[in-house]
């Protein structure tokens, strides 16, 4: 396919562009910190700045923080594996295979949903791949980060998107130039600016961009903007740690003081008080002068301190009324909190507390299941909303190549599955009870995808299939079913 000829009307979007951008613009903080706090390495704010100077002298103003944030996203994306995307026309597996491997999806789609879950939003831009002479090759699948892209939505209707933001820059201070192209769902609008852009839309001064020799307005014959966003709220995600931003300063707070305390436990910092009435011309102050000993010996021979250091000695200390030795912080008041703290990320963000915490005792797979369903309904809501997303971009890319209308299946790695002998017995119960083999099997982890085959493959010679047997799945793992199931990772 051809891209059709560039069209005739002028810039429509210069009235919203401005305000677009500042919105943009505007996003970017919030995107910064949900990376910052991901990645362990926000700043750490104290109330007094002596106690900054303090950490500074100790070289603790900038320690890496303890962070447990990033467990709050990673929980969930842990489960967010791709079995894979089928079509109901079998003769398109390979189109969809050749879209997955000239895109390297299966370590985009990865990155795109983890970078969906850490910051809130993630966009996918899909486009035509083209040669020399603007014919169709293949499709741009291309993940885009949301401080570069932001979409818009319809006024009238929230769920139509009306249009896209892409803007970066180039060059530097005398150089720098802002570029943005506004995606419509008939057109495509590429404007550039000179320097900064003035928050006051009036002073802004953009100008169609040409100077690649390709024209400021370009056509998009395919009657929809070319981006899909994946979210994890709407209109535009939260972070999934954004609850654990409160504990994890805290966390920060008490770790970095118990560090700065950790030396004078170690080595605690000691006193003697002067007794102003004592008589030190006694020979057992040599032992303390620089000018010992006072004999006449050599400084360098050795010599007898009156000091014995053997057990159960006795020190005759002249001169000092009191010795003794400063306490350091008791670590109890920094490491109890700390456990507190832990507790409150892991409700806060309604991610089990054995995510933060895995030295306590060993629950049963029953109970750890029970202490999961949360996190189980939140991953499934999200393998709802990427899975639907992710839908789209491939019908999309689809009909870009001009493929015939089919509809496209995502097959995700289960969240829930049963791996041990007492849920295999669980299920041998329900089975007896009369629950279908389907959807035991479901319970059981395997994907809807496998269970059809499977069912559709005993049909004929079996008229019951039975569920597997618990105990055989036990025996394959020495007396547990873990490890049982095997999932293809192929986006």
């Amino acid at each position: 396919m051809s891209m059709p000829p560039e069209p005739e009307p002028d810039l429509i979007g210069l009235g919203t562009l401005s305000a677009d951008y500042q919105e943009l613009v505007n996003a970017r903080p919030d995107y910064d910190r949900a990376e910052l706090f991901y990645d362990g390495m926000i700043e750490e704010k104290y109330a007094s700045p002596r106690v900054a100077q303090l950490l500074n002298r100790f070289g603790l103003n900038d320690f890496p923080s303890f962070n447990l944030a990033h467990i709050a996203v990673d929980a969930l994306t842990d489960y967010l594996h791709l079995n894979s995307v089928t079509a109901e026309n079998n003769a398109l597996d390979n189109v969809l295979d050749d879209l997955r491997d000239s895109n390297d999806l299966d370590e985009e789609v990865p990155e795109l949903l983890k970078g969906a879950s850490k910051l809130g939003d993630a966009y996918l831009f899909v486009w035509p791949a083209t040669d020399a002479d603007g014919n169709t090759v293949g499709v741009r699948m291309e993940h885009q980060d949301p401080r570069v892209t932001r979409v818009f939505y319809s006024t009238e209707n929230p769920t139509v998107m009306d249009r896209a933001l892409q803007s970066w820059e180039t060059g530097a201070k005398e150089t720098l130039r802002i570029r943005a192209n506004v995606y419509y769902a008939d057109h495509i609008e590429r404007w550039a600016h000179k320097g900064k852009v003035p928050k006051d839309p009036k002073r802004a001064k953009w100008e169609p961009f040409t100077e690649d020799g390709s024209p400021a307005c370009i056509a998009n014959p395919f009657g929809q903007v070319p981006y899909f966003h994946y979210r994890t709220a709407r209109p535009y995600g939260v972070p999934l740690h954004l609850n654990a931003y409160g504990p994890q300063l805290a966390i920060n707070k008490l770790v970095t003081s118990h560090l700065a305390t950790v030396d004078y436990q170690s080595f605690p910092q000691r006193f003697a008080l002067v007794d102003p009435a004592a008589d030190l011309g006694s020979v057992q102050g040599g032992d303390f002068s620089p000018e010992h000993p006072l004999d006449g010996r050599s400084p360098e021979a050795p010599a007898h301190s009156q000091l014995d250091s053997s057990p159960a000695a006795l020190w005759n200390l002249e001169g000092y009324s009191q010795v003794g030795q400063f306490e350091a912080a008791d670590p109890d008041a920094f490491l109890k909190p700390l456990d507190r703290y832990i507790k409150i990320m892991a409700q806060a963000t309604q991610v089990p507390f054995q995510a933060f915490d895995s030295t306590g005792d060993a629950i049963s797979g029953e109970s750890r299941r029970v202490a999961n369903e949360p996190l189980y309904n939140r991953v499934e809501a999200l393998q709802r909303s990427f899975g639907s997303t992710l839908r789209r971009s491939y019908l999309f890319a689809l009909s870009i190549l001009e493929e015939p209308e089919d509809d496209i299946t995502i097959n995700w790695k289960p969240a829930r599955n049963i791996n041990d002998l007492q849920g295999w017995q669980t299920l041998i119960l329900k089975r007896q009870m009369g629950v279908p083999d389907d959807v035991l099997l479901a319970e059981a982890g395997y994907n809807s995808a496998d269970i059809d085959q499977w069912l559709a493959a005993q049909k004929n010679s079996e008229p019951n299939p039975p569920v597997p047997d618990a105990q055989n799945q036990a025996s394959q793992v020495g007396g547990t079913t873990e490890g049982v199931t095997s999932y293809d990772n192929a986006a």
